[in-house]
């Protein structure tokens, strides 16, 4: 087991890493695992209304004992249905979510904890919840010392803030079907637009964050007739190609665009795939993804930034935009300099900051 006093800054970089493809989200489980006594770690997801478990995600654990968890196991589980009432971000132990003197006389514990991954408690965090889905990292241990399980415990709630934040960046670059609600929400939950157009150029839907961009100067609109305008003649361009029975795609379709207030924002457009018959009865579905180029998270903490760093103002909206997951490339766009201006300003910030790298950079400035 680790015993580091650093467990929680390194796993931090880890979780930055992974992100940004510096190492992989297996790198972080094996490293997460190894801070437990026997430990097995997951990243998983849970219906709560079904039991249903996904598991893409795991360190320690046989595939056996995950096929068994999913096929069965997870119905029975006593800590799922409890789940909906855990804080989300609050990391736990299962002793405080069940009684431990319950849980060792039940199938779960009996069956498969102990029997099949040799385990006594897990402890976890809820990185996401919405409606009846939550996110959650969680490792199964060894160890029944409470006082052990709760720093482990107190670890994740620590990791919980970083993990979501690595969440919403990958979320803003998956799509989901049409047909699925909680798309608009993901893409809500981090303000970033979402428009759905069907065969030439009719809207189907669109989220609260797409509307309220608009109304803040998004040079994008819904006219009187349904359909979608777009103001950047290129992006116009390629919507009508997509929105064709013939416009197939290799790869997303971006562009930055200007709004009122000279405000940058990011416009994405991709096709939707969907199976023949649908596409036969319903024609083409393209997602436009709009987002904001400047993180406003980052810019209430401008001044102490500038203070605490010696950063200029540039350097801070540079920064800013680079942990909003955008690219130097793009950032040259949105301000209008060049590409290798921005390079010069990363390196000042990296300077400054004391850091070496994109993950680095992130990971510092969100903690």
């Amino acid at each position: 087991m680790v015993q580091s006093t650093d467990v929680s800054s390194h796993l931090t970089d880890l979780i930055y890493g992974s992100l940004f493809g510096e190492c992989s989200w297996q790198d972080f489980l094996d490293s997460v695992a190894q801070t437990s006594p026997g430990g097995k770690a997951a990243l998983h997801y849970h219906d709560l209304t079904s039991s249903v478990a996904h598991v893409p995600f795991m360190s320690g654990f046989s595939q056996a004992e995950v096929d068994q968890f999913s096929s069965h196991f997870a119905a029975v589980n006593p800590w799922i249905p409890r789940l909906g009432l855990v804080p989300v971000g609050q990391g736990l132990c299962g002793d405080e979510i069940f009684p431990r003197e319950e849980l060792i006389k039940s199938e779960f514990y009996n069956d498969w904890l102990k029997r099949q991954a040799g385990c006594e408690t897990s402890v976890g965090v809820s990185i996401i919840r919405e409606e009846n889905r939550t996110f959650i990292l969680s490792t199964s241990t060894s160890s029944a010392d409470p006082d052990l399980n709760r720093e482990a415990a107190e670890r994740y709630t620590i990791l919980a803030p970083h993990l979501k934040r690595a969440f919403d960046f990958i979320r803003k670059r998956d799509l989901f079907a049409p047909h699925e609600h909680a798309s608009q929400t993901l893409f809500d939950s981090i303000g970033v637009g979402l428009i759905y157009v069907s065969e030439q150029g009719k809207v189907r839907r669109w989220n609260k964050s797409a509307e309220a961009l608009m109304e803040a100067g998004l040079p994008v609109r819904i006219t009187a007739d349904g359909k979608l305008g777009l103001q950047c003649q290129k992006s116009a361009a390629v919507l009508e190609f997509l929105t064709s029975r013939n416009g197939m795609q290799t790869k997303p379709h971006t562009a930055i665009v200007k709004g009122r207030n000279q405000d940058s924002y990011r416009l994405t457009l991709v096709r939707l795939q969907s199976d023949a018959f649908t596409e036969f009865l319903e024609g083409p579905t393209v997602a436009l993804i709009a987002e904001p180029m400047m993180a406003s998270p980052l810019g209430e903490r401008r001044d102490l930034l500038m203070q605490l760093y010696k950063l200029t103002a540039t350097e801070v909206r540079i920064a800013s935009s680079i942990a909003s997951g955008h690219s130097a490339r793009e950032v040259a766009v949105a301000d209008e300099i060049s590409y290798e201006t921005v390079r010069t300003h990363l390196r000042n910030i990296y300077s400054k900051l004391g850091v070496n790298s994109q993950a680095g950079l992130v990971s510092l400035l969100m903690r």
